[in-house]
């Protein structure tokens, strides 16, 4: 028998997925989240050479200034990690303010409803009737 203790995290807060009724709600939210993870990818190509280069400029400043440049890279980082927010599944319907918006999910929201409109056009034309 294995008794090892597992300790259980209470700090860690897991986000409430929606309730997936429609297929679309899903394959759109699938849609999303690929969309922001080949952003945070690109984030990662721009940063890791940014980094390098910050650490050799570090290297040749002053002790007491010494790691100034990392540290932005780092701070550049974190912002971008929080405006993009991944793993954030709320809609942009359901925040109470533009600031919890997260600016990832207004740039894929009006990707999604620019798609969406020019989607209705296309069907809206389909079916006027020829006079």
């Amino acid at each position: 028998m294995n008794d090892s203790y597992v300790p259980q995290r209470s700090d860690v807060s897991v986000a409430a997925f929606p309730k997936y009724r429609s297929r679309w709600r899903l394959a759109g939210d699938l849609g999303v989240f690929e969309l922001k993870l080949a952003i945070d990818g690109l984030k990662d190509i721009v940063l890791a050479p940014l980094a390098v280069a910050a650490v050799l400029a570090d290297m040749v400043m002053p002790a007491k200034s010494r790691g100034m440049f990392l540290r932005a890279v780092i701070r550049i980082g974190w912002r971008f990690e929080a405006w993009l927010n991944l793993y954030g599944v709320g809609r942009r319907s359901e925040a109470r303010s533009i600031l919890e918006e997260g600016g990832g999910d207004v740039i894929v929201d009006y990707i999604e409803s620019t798609a969406l409109d020019l989607h209705r056009g296309i069907k809206a034309r389909k079916k006027k009737p020829e006079v």
